[in-house]
């Protein structure tokens, strides 16, 4: 005699413990939730709404609906096309400089790790971070004053020529640059050491053992093996480019002849010296989608490996 088993069925519904236990994570979340919504969704989308409107911050009545009036305004203006121009400039100029810098920083403490003194020296050299932006911009406004600052003082002592650096059209953006260059560095440096500490040791016995040259370990070996690290730390220092604020308002303000008038320069002039609440609204709108693409194109491009990988 043969016994058959019945399949069991299926509960349409599930128990009430189980129910409890999907709705946990949800509840554990809702506090970060909540203050995220407060500090970032709610802000973001007052300032879609005010982008919209036409508002003076100091008259009593309510924001009128303009339409696209701020957008169709802004982007017939010279100046606003030029301050986006002069952003970007000033990020990738800036970001590669970082980029570069900050890797053979890193790449000659790492190798030389094992000399006595290079705790001190990776001090010495992280110390710029500690430094507020604007007092790194007025410690830099003074190093480069034409008669009586540090900068000039040494090109003359080796026969270069000397520069009104923040007043002349040419060269203030680059000198702004370079304050950001020396500032954020060591941020760099930091990161990408890090990232060589994590390399297994033996991948680089092994090479030494193939006669492998330093250059070709560091371009077939070190870069690939940080590829994921550059990009992180690229799109970190990228997106606080794109919103340069307090060096270019310690140093020259948007000056001279607006060189260095970024857009985040034209939104604080909008808002705060103008008043016009809805031409800020739409401009930092336009700066908040142009740094939304700039995170989608790094994602994209980080994730592409993966992808070609599976």
């Amino acid at each position: 005699m043969t016994s058959t088993s019945v399949p069991h069925a299926v509960p349409t519904t599930l128990p009430k413990p189980y129910r409890g236990e999907r709705r946990a994570p949800w509840l554990m979340l809702a506090p970060a939730l909540t203050v995220l919504g407060i500090l970032a969704i709610a802000p973001t989308a007052y300032l879609v709404y005010m982008a919209f409107h036409r508002k003076n911050l100091f008259q009593a009545t309510p924001p009128e609906w303009v339409g696209t009036e701020n957008f169709s305004y802004l982007f017939s203006q010279r100046d606003f096309v030029d301050s986006i121009v002069k952003t970007f400039t000033l990020a990738g100029g800036a970001l590669a400089a970082e980029l570069v810098l900050g890797f053979l920083f890193a790449a000659l403490i790492f190798r030389a790790r094992n000399l006595p003194g290079m705790g001190v020296l990776r001090t010495v050299l992280t110390t710029p971070i500690l430094l507020a932006p604007i007092v790194t911009a007025q410690i830099w406004r003074f190093m480069y004053q034409p008669q009586y600052g540090v900068i000039n003082y040494l090109f003359g002592l080796v026969g270069l020529p000397q520069n009104d650096w923040l007043a002349n059209p040419d060269l203030a953006l680059w000198s702004v640059a370079f304050i950001d260059v020396w500032q954020w560095t060591p941020f760099v440096f930091l990161v990408v050491l890090a990232g060589m500490y994590g390399i297994p040791p033996s991948i680089y016995e092994a090479a030494e053992l193939d006669g492998t040259s330093l250059w070709r370990q560091t371009i077939h070996l070190t870069i690939p093996m940080l590829k994921r690290v550059l990009m992180v730390v690229a799109l970190l220092r990228l997106i606080d480019l794109l919103r340069v604020f307090d060096v270019i308002v310690g140093t020259t303000q948007g000056g001279p002849a607006g060189a260095t008038w970024t857009l985040p320069i034209g939104i604080w002039q909008s808002a705060f010296r103008e008043f016009s609440m809805g031409d800020a609204a739409a401009a930092s709108l336009v700066l908040l989608v142009l740094v939304s693409i700039v995170i989608t194109v790094f994602i994209r491009i980080a994730a592409r490996p993966d992808r070609a990988r599976a």
